[in-house]
């Protein structure tokens, strides 16, 4: 039953009832009727006994044994008659016609009135009592005496008739068969009613279904013909408007899904700050022009640009000065190339280009001109100018490069040795294999392995000159440091943090700054001269526990206190790494050392970090002091500096002062201590100790 649908449904209600009725009703008036026809054949025969009784009396009483024989053949004569008996007195049967079937003690059975006397499945018999009449008048005319009235009729015979049921067996069956066609006319007309009423029903209703398993199956433009009436017509324009506002929302969805899509597949290939190409789809782009110039297309470039002094806008200006910085840059690098050139940001203030179609010497003189635009370029930020620049490596595409790691390998070290010649200026080289590039001996990694281990980083000393009184007592004195190769220009220390930290050397140099103010505080104690120095830390080595192991151990080895170095770091550092900054500061502080910030003053929250880091002394930022006397705004800001990190008992440091004259400014607006060649000019750390320390 789970399995029929609905117009099998609707037939089956419509049809079984009907036909077990029909079929309850022509069973009765078949039954009726067969009883009936058997009700008439008793009858005809009880009439037919009792009218041949009274006239074969005179037969039987006179002995006239041939007219009976001729009422016993006119007997058989008749419809379903099989015989017909005259029996005497005695039973003795004295006439007879027919095919007789009754026994003979039937017969000689004596009757008081006309009955059935025998029956069986194809014949029954009647018989009646054939009786002497007691006058001679007419029965119909002359009533009868009293006296013949009280007195009983002798018997003086029987007549006995048969009858045949072949007849009334086949008008049964007529019956019946009659009864059989018309109920089976009476279905088949019920059953093309139904039919038709269960299609007028159903249609309608599995129109629907079809539209909803088309619908379902997502075909969402799927209608129903709105041609019924009453509930089912409600259905279908219920339907069809349904349809129609899933149609609408799934194609808004769908385009909304289409949007999202190639907003993921733009933000995929693409850089979110710039707009440009990221490093996935360069060098996937790389990757194409490489096997085109491979397969005999005309030679491309790679130029993989590094942008000179963008530190310095970062950690003046902030992160949001920055990334304008970048944008800017970019639309002027679009600028200079080809529609079929690529431009791509790889990463920080990293750019690659890809020339297509283009010779080396074509390449040089782009990326001159690109250089010379970095060069031009000036950044303005709210009342700040930065110059800029930039480091080109250039490397051509050839068949003799392999892959395009060979490539890019190649442009970075090209790249960084234009940062070494002096920035801004375009250095080519060609690519190299994996293992070529692996030993080549100007790698930053090795280059910085080998000056820690060979002591060829050195550190110089950079004085600082009290401005007030009531200060620290002793010298005070910053490390820096530069990088010195043979044959090669000093490589100042913050071109050698870029490319420390870049490979994570970063810790290391920060662990040598320390070990030598330790020594050299060491010394110092053991002279009893009292001696202050600020060493510079990077960000790296604030999530670093070894290095505050180093000065645990260095104090403790030296037997000293650690009131004498003063750990700095950019307040740029504190900024983004929040967390890190004030832990390692409480871990610092533990150990009895200050803790100084760098470049304060230049970010929008510098004043809270002077809660949360808790500083002994903070380096005012150079774009306070630059203008010193010429901007009132700078000049208005450092007073404010002054007077808050003074109320928290925190030393400030004005560096970069090369101008006498900026002396009694600084002093004027209670600056605590200078550094610069006006103060005194930077020398070799051992020197500069041996000097003005141990031998004063």
């Amino acid at each position: 039953m789970n399995r029929l649908n609905l117009r099998h449904h609707l037939l089956l209600l419509t049809l079984l009832p009907s036909m077990l009725i029909a079929i309850a009703l022509v069973t009765y008036f078949t039954m009726s009727g067969i009883r009936t026809l058997e009700g008439e054949l008793r009858t005809k025969g009880m009439a037919t006994v009792r009218y041949l009784a009274p006239i074969s009396e005179y037969g039987i009483i006179s002995g006239q044994i041939e007219s009976l024989h001729g009422l016993a053949q006119a007997t058989v004569q008749e419809s379903g008659v099989k015989a017909a008996i005259i029996v005497n007195q005695k039973g003795r049967a004295i006439a007879v016609s027919g095919r007789v079937s009754l026994a003979n003690e039937i017969l000689r059975k004596s009757l008081s009135e006309p009955t059935l006397v025998a029956e069986n499945d194809r014949w029954m018999a009647f018989g009646a009592p054939v009786r002497r009449s007691l006058n001679e008048t007419d029965a119909l005319f002359e009533p009868a005496t009293p006296a013949e009235k009280g007195a009983a009729p002798e018997v003086i015979g029987h007549v006995f008739v048969e009858f045949d049921k072949n007849e009334l067996a086949g008008r049964q069956r007529d019956l019946l068969n009659r009864g059989l066609l018309i109920v089976l006319f009476g279905l088949i007309l019920l059953a093309i009613l139904a039919i038709a009423m269960a299609d007028n029903m159903a249609k309608p209703v599995m129109r629907l279904v079809r539209a909803v398993r088309e619908m379902s199956s997502g075909h969402l433009d799927s209608r129903v013909p709105a041609i019924s009436s009453g509930e089912i017509g409600v259905l279908e324009q219920g339907f069809n408007e349904m349809a129609q506002h899933m149609e609408e929302a799934h194609q808004s969805l769908q385009a909304r899904i289409e949007e999202a899509t190639a907003q993921l597949a733009f933000q995929a290939r693409h850089d979110a700050l710039t707009g440009l190409l990221n490093r996935r789809e360069f060098e996937n782009r790389l990757e194409k022009a490489l096997i085109s110039v491979q397969a005999g297309g005309d030679e491309c470039a790679l130029l993989f640009i590094d942008l000179d002094r963008f530190k310095p806008v970062n950690d003046a200006c902030g992160h949001l000065a920055g990334d304008e910085l970048l944008r800017q840059i970019s639309q002027l690098f679009e600028g200079r190339l080809r529609e079929e050139d690529t431009l791509a940001r790889l990463g920080g203030d990293e750019f690659g280009i890809i020339l297509a179609n283009c010779s080396a010497a074509r390449a040089r003189q782009v990326a001159e001109d690109i250089c010379g635009l970095a060069a031009a370029y000036r950044f303005i930020w709210q009342d700040k100018v930065f110059a800029i620049g930039a480091s080109i490596g250039l490397t051509a595409l050839n068949r003799r490069v392999r892959n395009i790691t060979e490539v890019l390998a190649a442009g970075d070290a090209a790249c960084y040795r234009a940062k070494e010649s002096g920035r801004n200026q375009v250095v080519e080289q060609e690519a190299l294999n994996t293992q070529d590039r692996r030993q080549e001996p100007n790698g930053w990694a090795s280059r910085i392995a080998t000056a820690l281990s060979e002591n060829r980083l050195h550190v110089d000393a950079i004085p600082l000159s009290p401005l007030q009184n009531d200060l620290l007592s002793g010298h005070f004195v910053e490390l820096t440091a530069h990088l010195h190769e043979p044959g090669q220009a000093p490589i100042s220390l913050s071109a050698l943090m870029d490319a420390a930290e870049r490979y994570d050397l970063a810790p290391a140099i920060d662990q040598h700054f320390v070990t030598t103010a330790i020594d050299a505080l060491a010394q110092a104690k053991r002279l009893n001269k009292k001696l202050h120095c600020l060493v510079p830390l990077s960000g790296a080595s604030l999530g670093k526990r070894e290095i505050i192991d180093g000065i645990s151990r260095g104090l403790a080895s030296h037997k000293i206190s650690g009131d004498g170095p003063i750990l700095i770091f950019s307040e740029d550092v504190s900024t983004h790494q929040t967390s890190q900054a004030i832990e390692f500061s409480r871990q610092v502080r533990a150990l009895g050392c200050h803790i100084g910030l760098n470049d304060f003053g230049g970010g929008l929250s510098s004043f809270s970090h002077l809660r949360s880091i808790g500083p002994s002394c903070v380096k005012l930022s150079r774009s306070l002091t630059r203008d010193l006397g010429g901007n009132r705004a700078s000049t208005a800001l450092l007073r404010a500096i002054q007077e808050i990190t003074a109320d928290q008992d925190i030393y400030s440091i004005a560096e970069g002062i090369d101008q006498r004259s900026s002396i009694d400014q600084l002093k004027s607006l209670g600056i605590n201590y200078a550094q610069g060649n006006a103060v005194a000019p930077s020398e070799p750390f051992e020197v500069w100790l041996e000097g003005a320390v141990l031998r004063a």
